[in-house]
């Protein structure tokens, strides 16, 4: 008995100690946007998720965060673009050139990552660059692809979906059936 108390004691005092060094402290505006010029890759991800949380209507922010729509780090830029969509972020037409693009990858994680950015803007002139995503071989691009265009289409896309009715993916099929039941009730 005595061992699983030394046991324990000793578990706590470790926690203790790792604890308070795996907390970061909260950052200023001004702090995260400084990180946002960092070279390390993580600081700039971590500052982009702090941004979104803690200051969403950061004028000065959004404006650093659209120009890390052409970083080169994949990480920074498929960020970058999901923290504008999900902020609602209002984007130039070049800007939301430098997402769609996105959809232009090889690598299904940043064509991904550019759907969901996009279903949070006003992008409706993208939609014949995400209908081409229902073609890619990948299921989970083709799900995302429903998804977005569920959020940001009309009807008239409705028949590009029906094809992934006979997918031999289920997931893809129920996601192709939701986007054409709310495509339809719009």
């Amino acid at each position: 008995m005595k061992s699983i108390w030394k046991s324990l004691l000793i578990v706590a005092a470790v926690l203790a100690t790792a604890l308070p060094l795996l907390a970061r402290p909260p950052q200023t505006e001004e702090q995260l946007i400084a990180a946002l010029d960092s070279p390390k890759e993580k600081v700039v991800y971590a500052a982009l998720q702090d941004i979104e949380k803690q200051y969403p209507t950061s004028a000065p922010a959004l404006t650093k965060i659209k120009t890390l729509l052409t970083d080169p780090r994949p990480l920074v830029h498929q960020k970058a673009a999901r923290v504008l969509g999900a902020l609602h972020t209002d984007v130039s037409s070049a800007e939301l050139n430098s997402i769609a693009a996105m959809l232009d990858s090889a690598d299904k994680k940043e064509v991904m990552e550019g759907l969901k950015a996009l279903r949070g803007l006003k992008a409706q002139s993208t939609i014949p660059k995400i209908v081409t995503c229902l073609k890619n071989p990948d299921p989970n691009v083709k799900r995302d692809a429903c998804r977005t265009l569920a959020i940001i289409a009309d009807k008239s896309v409705v028949s590009d979906i029906e094809p992934l009715l006979q997918d031999p993916d289920k997931g893809v099929v129920k996601d192709a059936n939701d986007a054409i039941f709310t495509l339809k009730a719009k």
